[in-house]
C-alpha cells in the first residue's frame, strides 16, 4: 500500500485501510446522510404517493428501506471486517479478473452514469431557476459543466473531503429545508395530504420492492465508506442513523410536496412560496452531496478495471467525472437513465452471492474470507443465472434473482474446488493491484 502522507488526496484505495485511518461512525452517518438527501429520493416519494394511498405510500417505503437497511449493514461489515471496497470485496466471489472485467467494470459504469443523469438535472433545475426567478438566462450545458467541476472536486480529495462536506452540508439541508417546508404549508396548506387516490396504480408490495430497488446500488457499494469503520458495530449505527431518517424524510417531504403542491421537487416548491434562494441552496447541496461520491466509487472501480495503482484513484475520478460532465452537458444522460435502471438489476443477485460467501461459507469470518485470482467461474455464472431469472414475468424479479443467483452459487462452491483462493484478510494488508 502506498500513502502519500504530504497530500490531502487520499491514496488508499484497493488495499486495506489501516487502522490508523479509520473514522468515527458519525462521520461515515453523514456521508451515507448526505447520499440520501438528492433530488431521486424525493422523486421516489412523489412516485409513490401518486401511485397510492399516502399511509400506504410512507409505510412501503419505510418497510423497503428498514429491509434494504439490514442488506446494507450486512454488506457493510464485510468491508469493515476486511478493510476494502466493494470491488476488492467482489474478487473473492468472482475473481480478481473477473471482478475487474466484469463486476467493477459494471459498477463503473453505473456510477458515472448516475453522476452524468443528476450533474444535468442539477444543471438544468438551476438554469431553469435563474431564469424564471431571477431573469438570468444561463445555457443548460453551461451549468452542468460548471457544477460538475465543483462536485467532482471533492471526489477527487477522497472520503476526508466527503466527510467535511457533508459535516455542513447535511445540518444546513435539515435547517434549510425545515423552513422551506414550514412556509410551503402554510401556502399550501394540509388538507389534500390524505386525499385518496381514485385509481391506485401501484401495489403495496410494488412501492416496497421500489423502494429495496432504488436503494440496491447503495446497498452493494456500503464497503467503500464502511471499509473506514472500526468495527461492526460502527457500522450498524452508521447505516441506520445515515440512511433511513434522512431516507424516509425525504421520501416523505416528495410526497407531501406532491399532495399539497404537485410537485416532488422541494426547490421548485420553494421558488412557488417565494424563497427561491432557499430552493436554489437545497438543490446545490442535495446534488452535491449525492453526486460527489458517485464519481468516488467510479474511481476506485477504475482502479480495479484498469489495473492502476492506489494513488491513481484521483486522477482516474477525474477522467471518469470529466466524461460524466461530457455526457450531462450533451443531454446524453437523458437516454443513459434508462439503462441504468437496466444495471440495477444485475446488483441484487451479486448482493446474494456476497451474503452466501460470507456468512454462510465462511461463518461470517474474516480470515476465512479469501480472495481469489484469476476467474472464478462459480460466482460468474451464478450471477448471470440470477441475472437471467430477473427476467422471468411472474413474481418479484429482484427476489428471483437472489434466490437463484444464491442457490447456483452455493451449489458451485460445494461442487468446485477452489484451486486460486490464495489471500486472507491478513495478506490483503500489503495487496496492491
Amino acid at each position: 500500500m502506498s500513502k502519500n502522507k504530504s497530500s490531502h488526496v487520499e491514496t488508499t484505495t484497493l488495499a486495506r485501510v489501516p487502522d490508523s485511518e479509520k473514522m468515527s461512525w458519525t462521520a461515515i452517518a453523514l456521508i451515507q446522510a448526505g447520499i440520501m438527501i438528492c433530488v431521486p429520493s424525493l422523486m421516489l416519494g412523489g412516485i409513490l404517493a401518486q401511485s397510492m394511498n399516502m399511509i400506504d405510500a410512507i409505510l412501503s417505503g419505510l418497510i423497503g428501506y428498514a429491509l434494504i437497511t439490514v442488506v446494507m449493514v450486512l454488506i457493510g461489515i464485510m468491508g469493515s471486517d476486511l478493510g476494502v471496497p466493494t470491488c476488492m470485496v467482489a474478487s473473492g466471489c468472482f475473481g480478481k479478473k473477473g471482478s475487474a472485467r466484469i463486476i467493477s467494470a459494471v459498477f463503473m459504469i453505473s456510477m458515472i452514469g448516475w453522476f452524468a443523469v443528476q450533474n444535468w438535472v442539477c444543471g438544468n433545475a438551476f438554469t431553469n431557476l435563474m431564469a424564471n426567478v431571477f431573469g438570468i438566462a444561463i445555457p443548460v450545458w453551461v451549468s452542468a459543466i460548471v457544477l460538475g467541476i465543483i462536485m467532482l472536486l471533492t471526489a477527487i480529495y477522497g472520503i476526508k473531503a466527503l466527510d467535511k462536506l457533508n459535516t455542513i452540508a447535511v445540518p444546513a439541508l435539515v435547517i434549510v429545508t425545515t423552513i422551506g417546508c414550514f412556509l410551503a404549508f402554510q401556502k399550501f396548506g394540509t388538507a389534500s395530504l390524505m386525499n385518496a387516490v381514485e385509481t391506485p396504480s401501484m401495489s403495496f408490495l410494488d412501492g416496497v420492492v421500489l423502494t429495496i430497488s432504488f436503494m440496491a446500488t447503495g446497498a452493494l457499494n456500503a464497503p467503500d465508506f464502511t471499509r473506514y469503520q472500526k468495527n461492526r458495530k460502527d457500522v450498524v449505527l452508521s447505516s441506520t442513523i445515515g440512511v433511513m431518517p434522512a431516507g424516509m424524510a425525504m421520501l416523505i417531504l416528495g410526497a407531501f410536496m406532491t399532495k399539497i403542491a404537485s410537485e416532488y421537487d422541494i426547490t421548485l416548491v420553494f421558488a412557488q412560496v417565494g424563497i427561491p434562494v432557499l430552493g436554489l441552496i437545497v438543490l446545490m447541496l442535495a446534488t452535491w452531496t449525492t453526486n460527489t461520491t458517485n464519481a468516488y466509487s467510479a474511481g476506485m472501480d477504475a482502479v480495479m478495471v484498469f489495473g492502476l495503482k492506489d494513488d491513481k484513484r484521483a486522477m482516474a475520478t477525474i477522467v471518469l467525472g470529466g466524461i460524466g460532465i461530457v455526457l450531462s452537458a450533451l443531454g446524453i444522460s437523458n437516454f443513459f437513465e434508462s439503462f441504468l435502471y437496466f444495471l440495477g438489476d444485475t446488483f441484487m443477485p451479486i448482493v446474494a452471492i456476497f451474503l452466501i460467501e460470507y456468512y454462510l461459507i465462511c461463518k461470517g469470518k474474516a480470515s476465512d474470507y479469501q480472495l481469489r485470482e484469476g476467474w472464478y467461474w462459480g460466482g460468474i455464472l451464478a450471477w448471470g443465472f440470477g441475472f437471467a431469472a430477473t427476467r422471468i414475468p411472474w413474481g418479484v424479479s429482484f427476489i428471483n434473482g437472489m434466490i437463484i443467483a444464491g442457490l447456483c452459487y452455493l451449489a458451485f462452491r460445494l461442487v468446485l474446488k477452489d484451486k486460486n483462493t490464495v489471500e486472507s484478510r491478513n495478506e490483503i494488508a500489503d495487496e496492491q493491484i
